[in-house]
């Protein structure tokens, strides 16, 4: 593989930008009164940066290293690459934030957490069964 290999550089700037719009947004919701991990995931308003990002990636390899051709193998490598880049940093962001009790990132969580399996306890149930309930409210707080 030569250095500097573009199937790789792109994406994975394209994944840095996309993160720093990813961990800004998160730090809006949080700091905003939404917590970032109880929003459906259906209609996070992030799920479509990761899409842009992936496009953006694509359509700069495809048009500036690759003379406007792109075959099947390499949109899935930049694809791929850009994915689980953006989702690397972005979950380490999470860790590290998770991780400094100051910000109360955690203990908000399995507060907010247990407050809405409780206000739900009758559609939980009814889903995925009481025991399964009842083992989730006790390892949440751990």
């Amino acid at each position: 593989m030569k250095k500097n290999n573009p199937l790789l550089f792109v994406p994975i700037r394209y994944s840095i930008y996309g993160s720093i719009i990813n961990i800004t947004a998160l730090l809006l919701l949080f700091y905003t009164g939404r917590h970032p991990l109880l929003l459906s995931p259906l209609f996070d308003a992030r799920l479509p940066l990761y899409l842009i990002f992936i496009l953006f990636s694509m359509k700069i390899y495809r048009d500036q290293y690759n003379g406007g051709i792109m075959h099947f193998w390499q949109a899935m490598t930049v694809g791929i690459v850009n994915y689980m880049s953006m989702a690397l940093i972005v979950s380490l962001f999470i860790q590290i934030f998770a991780g400094i009790e100051s910000t109360h990132f955690l203990s908000s969580y399995i507060r907010l957490a247990s407050d809405q399996m409780i206000a739900n306890k009758a559609a939980f149930v009814e889903t995925i069964g009481l025991s399964t309930f009842e083992d989730t409210m006790k390892q949440l707080p751990s």
